[in-house]
């Protein structure tokens, strides 16, 4: 039992010596460097965000339409005698071709009765100027005679007082002054009518002046010319076919000028308003889309080709498509057969569908990637490399690049990697500050 006790006493203070080594041990020992934990942050592609001088454009559809299209309208009836042998569907025709003549003898006959009724009341006329004259002579001789047979009188009144003479031959001198004032007072009455009868005969002149003019343009009527170069669309009238007056007979479109009715949605047309030009109104002038500065360009295009030509803008319709939101904006072409080089260049014709480009006028704009646009915001990295959310507005997109309005500084950096999440005041970064050497996936977090 002695020994056990012993035994007992010795096993304190080896474990006392024991502890006071592992805290040496503990206290002694050199530790390891600490090793801080960085912010993570994502790898981003950015690009300086800068103003570039950029012209608004917008794209559409429509067909080409002659600018003139003309009915051949016969304006006096009656057979047809000539129809020119070029009229037929698909030819071009010159100015002035004459394409029909209707049978002129019945015009003829009528132009011929109004310049005979015409010469006729000039004759007429003629004669009351003459009648006229030999009135007034009349009257002059009338009126001297008159003073000689007053004259006699006075003298027959003296003889017989003196009883020279008898009363019966001073009652017949008297007799005699009474049928000269009555000569004059019928010359004067008809002296007095002559004007009248000379302004009814006028009057009857001028009408039948009118109705040889009428005459005259009913002749005329009846040879038809072509009043500008045209390419037949339609024919409906043969050689000895009687036709009547207003009937449709032909229809030709002309080839000098061709319109095109594009349909541009209301944000492109307020897009193309907003870099327009614009211009002083002037005292008493409407507003004119030709001042507007805008040009336009017409494509057409197929498998193996691509033509194009330049167009001015004409007009812009007068209503919206409530269907589609669109608004028609009517382009014009002109164009000149004579310089056409076949198989170069086609000419337009009527029907063809084309595609339209309308340009507005240069500005400047903030233009960014559409993929770098987020809704209506935009992702900057800024001086401390972190994410600021900038709330933009967009004014037009135009292939892939969006024109757009903010608190924008020249020089910022535009974040182009899409984030998930995008949270405002995180920690970014680019290739070119990357130290760790290593390229990791697009939106990996980074320690």
């Amino acid at each position: 039992m002695s020994s056990y006790k012993g035994k007992r006493w010795y096993f304190f203070p080896a474990l006392a010596v024991g502890i006071v080594v592992l805290v040496l041990v503990v206290k002694l020992r050199s530790h390891p460097p600490l090793e801080l934990q960085s912010e993570p942050s994502k790898l981003v592609e950015v690009t300086t965000l800068k103003q570039v001088p950029v012209i608004a454009q917008v794209d559409a559809f429509g067909r080409v339409s002659p600018k003139i299209q003309w009915q051949l309208l016969p304006e006096v009836g009656g057979r047809v005698v000539y129809k020119h042998p070029d009229l037929a569907v698909g030819k071009i025709l010159a100015k002035d071709t004459l394409l029909l003549s209707i049978d002129p003898l019945d015009y003829q006959i009528r132009l011929s009765q109004a310049q005979a009724d015409r010469k006729a009341l000039e004759g007429q006329l003629a004669g009351k100027a003459l009648q006229l004259k030999n009135l007034q002579l009349s009257l002059q001789i009338e009126n001297n005679r008159y003073d000689l047979v007053k004259s006699d009188l006075k003298r027959k009144e003296t003889l017989r007082k003196q009883n020279l003479i008898s009363q019966s031959e001073l009652d017949g001198e008297r007799q005699n002054l009474l049928a000269q004032q009555q000569k004059l007072q019928e010359l004067d009455n008809s002296l007095n009518l002559m004007p009248n009868e000379a302004d009814i005969l006028k009057a009857q002149l001028q009408q039948a002046i009118a109705r040889e003019q009428e005459a005259q343009s009913q002749l005329t009527k009846t040879e038809i010319r072509l009043p500008f170069e045209g390419r037949v669309a339609e024919v409906n009238v043969e050689n000895n076919q009687v036709v009547s007056p207003q009937q449709v007979l032909a229809r030709i479109n002309g080839i000098e000028v061709m319109e095109v009715e594009a349909q541009v949605s209301l944000g492109d047309v307020m897009t193309l308003m907003k870099t327009a030009n614009q211009p002083k109104a002037e005292m008493g002038q409407l507003p004119r889309a030709e001042a507007l500065g805008l040009t336009a360009e017409i494509t057409l295009k197929g498998a193996t080709y691509s033509f194009s030509w330049p167009a001015a803008i004409n007009r812009i319709g007068e209503t919206v498509d409530p269907t589609l939101a669109t608004v028609s904006v009517v382009l014009q072409v002109e164009q000149e057969y004579r310089e056409l080089k076949i198989g170069q260049s086609p000419p337009l014709v009527n029907g063809m569908f084309v595609s339209a480009r309308i340009k507005g006028g240069e500005r400047n704009y903030w233009m960014v990637p559409e993929r770098a646009l987020h809704g209506d915001k935009l992702y900057i990295m800024n001086q401390d490399n972190r994410l600021q959310l900038v709330d933009v507005n967009v004014l037009f997109r135009q292939e892939g690049q969006a024109a757009v309005d903010g608190e924008l500084v020249e020089g910022m950096q535009l974040v182009l990697t899409d984030l998930i999440p995008a949270v405002n005041g995180m920690m970014l970064r680019t290739q070119s500050n990357d130290a760790s050497g290593s390229e990791p996936a697009n939106g990996e977090m980074q320690p």
